[in-house]
């Protein structure tokens, strides 16, 4: 990102030469964002299926230390043959646990993702809209704080999307 801002920087007085006037607008997408009703559905949406996999998680860690607790308990009274099954019983178990957690953080990676790009693909357009309606040149999204100055005087973008987007 820093590569793409500073090359866009390095090209900005050719192309000001060339079109005579330059108009550049900054707004801060996570302000956009995080008012957006379809952004407080999605977060709501992925604390409900985290709070799923979580309440799983911990049944299935529950059982693991229930049968651990009782291999524990008998693992000297046991048969070797018997001791070596509930070993492999609880290596699987054990095993089973951690492969569920890398799923169910894989689905929720790949359920924001879905999520989010019906979102962000909305804020573009509204953006697109501002950029030509008002005949921005650039319109660059200082959310990460990538600028390293922005004048004060510099055209904030900001009311602009959000009012493209039906946002107070």
């Amino acid at each position: 990102m820093k590569k793409i801002i500073i090359a866009l920087l390095m090209c900005l007085p050719f192309t000001v030469m060339a079109q005579g006037s330059l108009k550049v607008g900054i707004f801060n997408s996570q302000e956009v964002i995080t008012i957006m009703p379809e952004y407080n559905a999605a977060m709501t949406e992925l604390e409900n299926m985290n709070l799923k996999y979580q309440t799983e998680a911990k049944k299935l860690q529950e059982e693991f230390e229930k049968k651990y607790q009782e291999y524990t308990s008998t693992a000297e009274t046991l048969d070797a043959a018997i001791r070596q099954y509930k070993e492999t019983e609880l290596a699987r178990l054990q095993q089973s646990i951690q492969e569920f957690a890398v799923n169910a953080e894989n689905n929720i990676k790949k359920k924001q993702q879905e999520l989010m790009l019906p979102i962000v693909t909305k804020i573009n357009q509204a953006i697109k809209k501002v950029g030509d309606e008002n005949n921005f040149t650039y319109i660059i999204d200082n959310a990460a704080n990538q600028v390293p100055y922005v004048s004060p005087n510099a055209d904030n973008v900001l009311p602009l999307i959000k009012k493209a987007l039906n946002l107070q």
